[in-house]
């Protein structure tokens, strides 16, 4: 009669070895799911606010056109130019003979597109003098308890 060959490892260890893989693979199949979804979300988050900044880029620059339009049909008086602005939608404000106007657009909830031009009043020209965004959320204020030394 024929003897039976004993396996060194019986079938119960190569059996929790596989079920230990598995369960090695699936656990990091669900943390790279997670880790995708994640990045998918910011990604997303990312493209609306750069596209919400874009939109209000462009928007100061139809505004820019329409300016530059308003502007060509001007005789030259300061108060018609100044008037001509509030028109577009600008605030002015003339300070030791300059005229500076600016034009605010949302660009989100929290940020907004500040555009602000200076006018030279002798040739009737101006200048871009700041574009930029701006926070409009309100920090609350929350303060930290931080260690001063002694």
């Amino acid at each position: 009669m024929k003897q039976k060959e004993n396996a060194p490892f019986g079938a119960g260890i190569s059996s929790l070895l596989m079920l230990f893989v598995i369960l090695c693979l699936t656990v990091f199949g669900v943390l790279a799911y997670m880790t995708a979804r994640a990045d998918n979300r910011l990604s997303a988050r990312a493209a609306e606010t750069v596209t919400a900044y874009y939109q209000a880029d462009s928007a100061a620059e139809e505004l820019l056109a329409r300016t530059d339009e308003a502007l060509f049909s001007l005789s030259g008086d300061p108060e018609e130019l100044r008037a001509a602005l509030e028109t577009l939608g600008y605030t002015t404000e003339k300070t030791d003979g300059i005229l500076t106007a600016a034009y605010i657009l949302p660009v989100d909830e929290t940020r907004q597109y500040r555009l602000e031009l200076v006018f030279d009043q002798t040739d009737g020209t101006y200048r871009v003098a700041e574009r930029r965004t701006e926070e409009t959320a309100v920090w609350d204020g929350e303060e930290l308890d931080v260690w001063e030394g002694n």
